[in-house]
């Protein structure tokens, strides 16, 4: 949580505090480097525990894999895969553009740490989301009517 709210205010600092692009670049792989290396083991336990639940819940039936799927099927969640990650890719990269900018208006004006001061509200929206608790899981069709599990 902490380690998410300072990497969020390392990325978005700092344009104030190396200049050159390449430089920048260079820096902010390695921070998303650091920071998917500190998340992976709260990764993995998440997705052990998911495959738990499903187990636990499905018992012995196959998941739902590509294969399991038909052709038309495959083409469908491909298409929709695809459709997911080029709009994400674009919101990010349009919420990336407009915090630059944004901070290079501050900037112009004459503010001191233009990028930083939004910074420091951006981290703090990030560790207030971790904060959010979890969504509990909807009940089952048959708890839902009343029949017994």
């Amino acid at each position: 949580m902490l380690a998410s709210g300072a990497a969020t205010l390392l990325w978005y600092a700092m344009p104030d505090v190396i200049s050159s692009r390449t430089a920048r670049g260079w820096a902010k792989a390695g921070l998303l480097a650091g920071s998917l290396a500190v998340t992976a083991p709260e990764l993995q336990a998440a997705w052990a525990a998911t495959r738990a639940e499903f187990r636990a819940g499905h018992g012995d039936a196959p998941p739902l894999t590509p294969r399991s799927l038909t052709v038309g099927g495959r083409a469908a969640a491909l298409g929709a895969a695809a459709t997911v990650l080029a709009l994400s890719v674009r919101g990010v990269v349009a919420a990336e553009r407009w915090a630059f900018e944004h901070g290079q208006a501050r900037a112009a004006a004459g503010r001191q740490l233009p990028h930083t001061v939004p910074a420091l509200a951006y981290s703090v929206l990030t560790i207030g989301l971790w904060l959010v608790p979890a969504p509990s899981p909807a009940p089952s069709t048959e708890h839902a009517r009343g029949t017994p599990r």
